[in-house]
């Protein structure tokens, strides 16, 4: 029993001075690598919010070809949708 408990502290001890960002306690001043982490995290976070760039207008549905004037497209005939009734199932008894 205590060459357990002798152990899950030692374990403990070891998991806390082997944490890879230590923390700031009490007065302590950060250090510069903690300052320059926390500036790099602040601007990968504001890229990530900012959306992307717009990109100009691209490809324009019926406009002029070479100074020829603006055509627009034939209107669209109707839409007819066929759709079969649905196929009774068998019931069981």
């Amino acid at each position: 029993m205590r060459t357990m408990l002798m152990a899950m502290l030692l374990g403990s001890a070891g998991l806390a001075l082997a944490d890879e960002h230590p923390r700031l306690r009490g007065a302590e001043t950060p250090r510069a690598t903690d300052l320059l982490r926390a500036e790099k995290l602040a601007e990968q976070a504001k890229r990530r919010l900012r959306l992307p760039a717009k990109r100009g207008p691209g490809w324009l549905h019926g406009g002029s070809a070479w100074g020829e004037e603006a055509v627009s497209p034939p209107p669209d005939g109707p839409v007819v949708i066929q759709a079969p009734p649905p196929r009774r199932r068998a019931q069981r008894d």
